[in-house]
């Protein structure tokens, strides 16, 4: 997947693209960075309407590469060492979005399949009761 980064674009066209491919994994945008296998905190969270421009002192224009195979935690890091942007990618586990926190070691893949099984057996749990 290839993402273009610029400032007109919105935090809402960013995290709609990364969906489209990791549909059970979510990237949220915050002020502050955190480090490596540390979560961040929500009253830092952008809105989606926010442009990229607004976020960042770093205004360079790129495309952000992504693969299937990339950990986790260095898709956060190459966000915020080439554009200036602190990102959190979050999994869907059931019902709830949850911070890869600790598991920033797993595959963009890895994290999207274990948030696949744990909302289909979620729903599979929800649909026997």
């Amino acid at each position: 997947m290839i993402i273009e980064i610029d400032d007109s674009k919105t935090i809402d066209d960013i995290q709609e693209k990364f969906n489209d491919f990791f549909p059970f994994l979510k990237m949220e945008f915050y002020r502050h960075p955190h480090r490596w296998s540390e979560g961040s905190v929500t009253e830092e969270t952008f809105p989606g309407n926010t442009s990229i421009g607004e976020i960042r002192k770093n205004h360079v224009h790129g495309d952000m590469k992504i693969y299937s195979w990339q950990k986790t935690g260095s898709v956060e890091q190459e966000f915020r060492n080439r554009f200036g942007i602190n990102v959190q990618i979050f999994r869907l586990h059931g019902n709830t979005w949850v911070q890869t926190v600790g598991t920033d070691d797993l595959s963009l893949h890895e994290q999207n399949e274990t948030g696949m099984n744990a909302s289909h057996n979620f729903l599979q749990g929800r649909n026997t009761n």
